[in-house]
């Protein structure tokens, strides 16, 4: 995905600000917005704010709850499905692929007649910095 061309294609100004963001959190996938202000000390935290909401709005990223009270948001990457590990003492979060999970758990549903909306697999583990 071009970001250029996807602020360009919605009628949105490109700055490099959003360039910036875009490609950082395009890397680590996983994110809140403390992370944007810690990486990014020169960018507002005004317009940290104003780029989340936007590239939620556009279907970049999209918010998940990872059971804290922390706004946490996540890079929509639609070639792969993933799930999380979470540390249970410092909350630190790992994604991983799991579509074998996955198919699993939607072919169990199906079998019980429910219709799968949405899920969500939880690992919690205890990090190697914890132990």
């Amino acid at each position: 995905m071009n970001i250029e061309n996807i602020l360009k294609n919605s009628w949105n100004k490109i700055t490099q600000e959003r360039v910036d963001i875009y490609n950082f959190i395009k890397d680590i996938s996983i994110f809140n917005a403390n992370d944007l202000l810690n990486r990014f000390c020169d960018i507002w935290r005004a317009s940290v704010f104003r780029t989340i909401n936007l590239y939620v709005n556009l279907g970049l990223i999209r918010k998940i709850d990872l059971g804290d009270k922390i706004e946490t948001y996540e890079f929509i990457d639609n070639s792969i499905h993933h799930e999380y590990i979470k540390c249970s003492s410092c909350w630190d979060v790992v994604s991983f692929e799991c579509s074998d999970i996955c198919k699993k758990i939607i072919k169990s549903a199906e079998k019980k007649w429910f219709l799968v909306q949405s899920h969500n697999v939880w690992v919690f583990w205890i990090c190697e910095k914890c132990k």
